[in-house]
């Protein structure tokens, strides 16, 4: 049931203090902040090669390389970034990271080496980290229980329009700059450049939206160490355990969609005598038709996943996901035959598993270290994006172009049996979470 003193916000019930200016904020976060992320791996094999040089034979290894130092970073900081959301609260660290994420924005386009460009990424990194932990602890934070499924089924559907525009127009927007005549790299530049402004403008709005703090003492006085401890502890739970596990596939989906799809697509493209600009516009459109199309299906299952059992609703999504994975990834060309149908299967289990992780994490998180929980599981998911960059890469250079999907494939049918298992060993009971922390914001 609702509380009668919370607020509505269209068909979301949200917590009693969140008001509709902050609602309407974090539908805004939860528009913007996986397109900015995502956004510089669809541009990386443009960059090395138009803008470094770089031979196409080596892109794998060398975007495994630069995700590597990406991923360190953001394993060594969710944890941290977390615990210090709880400790001096949501929106100035939210902030924060969208100011470094447009300073990795404004110099990656100007490196002229890997190692610059590396360096650049790091920087990068510091702000996704804050800005990952952060946004999901804001989402796990604002919906009453009755609403939570719908919540993050609509913040999905808002992450894939976000990525889908700012890929899709993004990508668009160097073939249309090299057509009016541009040079190729001023044109990267100024594409690059320009989304890495949306952080700036995003800065500003968290702060002037998003909820103001009244911590209680209780955080004031946790040691940040042992908020990150506790955090980590709570996969006693075993929901909570498997809530990790499904962010260390969930997260790698990510990855292996907006970098290894779109270098796939984009080798395939100049394989078929297109011009770089060209094959990246076709890799753009291919990677928003896999975002755009399941979105009708996204928020179906958000609104089951409030009925339903929110393990059962893992299980269903890992099935959609192991299926799109593993046939996608045996396909010959990612532009032909059944690419765009498959693709869409394998959206539908990428944002269904996306769902049902973060209403599942959300679900059973203690009120009191939410931040620090929500640390975890991106930690967690961390490590996911961490395998799937490295271990993708060199897949794709060694074994396969599909080596990237049929690993994620084999990982979604192991979060499957995890899920089956959980399901049955410990059935339906679950601990509804209770009213946001007041200073959660």
């Amino acid at each position: 049931m609702h509380d009668p003193n919370g607020t509505k916000l269209g068909y979301i019930w949200l917590q009693p203090g969140v008001t509709r200016l902050n609602g309407w904020t974090l539908l805004y976060v939860l528009f913007i902040s996986i397109g900015l992320l995502v956004f510089l791996n669809f541009q990386q094999p443009y960059v090395l090669e138009i803008m470094l040089g770089i031979p196409e034979s080596e892109h794998g290894r060398v975007i495994a390389k630069m995700g590597l130092v990406h991923e360190l970073v953001l394993i060594s900081l969710v944890g941290p970034f977390g615990a210090l959301a709880d400790r001096i609260g949501r929106r100035p660290v939210l902030a924060f990271g969208y100011l470094m994420i447009t300073a990795g924005y404004m110099a990656y386009p100007f490196a002229t080496s890997v190692l610059m460009l590396t360096a650049f990424r790091a920087i990068f990194a510091v702000g996704a980290a804050a800005v990952i932990c952060t946004f999901t602890t804001v989402l796990t934070d604002y919906p009453q229980e009755m609403s939570r499924g719908k919540l993050v089924a609509l913040g999905s559907v808002l992450n894939a329009i976000g990525l889908a525009i700012l890929a899709g127009i993004g990508g668009q927007v160097i073939s249309w700059l090299t057509q009016a005549g541009y040079d190729p790299v001023v044109a990267g530049r100024m594409a690059i450049t320009g989304v890495g402004l949306v952080g700036l403008v995003s800065a500003t709005i968290v702060w002037t939206g998003l909820r103001g703090e009244t911590l209680i003492l209780e955080h004031q006085k946790i040691p940040l160490a042992q908020l990150v401890k506790e955090g980590f502890g709570a996969a006693r739970n075993p929901r909570i355990a498997l809530a990790y596990a499904s962010a260390f596939i969930a997260r790698g989906d990510n990855v292996v969609i907006g970098a290894y799809l779109s270098l796939w697509a984009q080798q395939a493209g100049l394989a078929m005598n297109m011009s770089a600009g060209d094959a990246q516009a076709e890799a753009g459109k291919l990677l928003a038709i896999v975002m755009v199309a399941p979105l009708p299906f996204a928020a179906l299952f958000g609104y089951l996943n409030d009925r339903l059992d929110r393990v059962t609703g893992l299980i269903i999504a890992s099935a959609l996901g192991a299926a799109g994975y593993l046939v996608f990834g045996g396909l010959e060309n990612p532009l032909l035959g059944l690419a765009i149908p498959v693709g869409i299967v394998l959206g539908c289990g990428m944002v269904t598993s996306v769902i049902a992780g973060q209403t599942l994490i959300g679900q059973e998180a203690d009120p009191r270290i939410t931040g620090s929980t929500l640390g975890a599981f991106n930690f967690f998911g961390s490590i996911g994006t961490l395998v799937s960059t490295v271990l993708g890469g060199y897949l794709f250079d060694i074994w396969t172009q599909g080596g990237p999907f049929l690993m994620m494939g084999i990982g979604s049918t192991g979060i499957l049996l995890f899920a089956i298992f959980v399901r049955l060993r410990y059935g339906t009971l679950a601990k509804p979470r209770g009213t946001a922390l007041s200073g959660a914001s």
